[in-house]
């Protein structure tokens, strides 16, 4: 039986700013390892470290992303993780210090793991008990297309420069910060 605040009149969970968002995702990380090589001049034992210290920014996000979203809501900490993750790729495509782009990465995972655990945990309350598993089925099926168009799209940008995939993974960010801005709703701030 559909609870009362489990449906709210007019308006559908949307799994596409998902989908687009993993597009976002993975344009800069599928020319990620070439991007270390010719712009970090790294080697695979630097990408491997650079790789680890983006790892550190995802533990980081799981101890961070309940309190924020606790303090600001689903919303806004949606909205500042896709921010947080446009600034750090735009700031990353820019940097030739190795250094500095292991900083970037680890501010970009801990966006991504911010914004994965809220993304999440907001279509929860959305969603109807007898259409979660199909919505949560139609995300993850989105989503991997997203990561599908990401990776020949990454590929196919990194022709022009190798910096420019992630330049407009920045970019699909900031699209992405802007919708979620204006469509999303907190379940528990009416």
């Amino acid at each position: 039986m559909e609870r009362e605040r489990d449906v709210q009149p007019g308006r559908r969970p949307r799994v596409r700013v998902d989908a687009v968002a993993r597009v976002g995702y993975m344009v800069p990380f599928s020319i990620l390892v070439l991007f270390a090589d010719e712009r970090l001049g790294l080697d695979g034992t630097g990408y491997g470290v650079i790789l680890a210290a983006s790892a550190l920014g995802g533990l980081a996000g799981t101890a961070v992303a309940a309190p924020i979203r606790a303090r600001i809501g689903y919303r806004w900490t949606i909205v500042a993780s896709l921010g947080l993750g446009a600034a750090s790729l735009a700031a990353l495509s820019v940097t030739t210090d190795a250094v500095v782009a292991a900083g970037l990465l680890a501010l970009y995972i801990l966006h991504a793991v911010v914004w994965g655990v809220c993304s999440v945990s907001l279509r929860q309350p959305l969603v109807p008990d007898g259409l979660r598993g199909r919505v949560n089925a139609a995300t993850r099926v989105l989503g991997l297309l997203g990561l599908v168009v990401g990776s020949v799209a990454g590929g196919l940008l990194a022709t022009v420069h190798i910096a420019v995939p992630v330049a407009v993974g920045a970019a699909v960010f900031v699209g992405c910060g802007v919708v979620a801005a204006v469509a999303l709703r907190d379940p528990d701030r009416r």
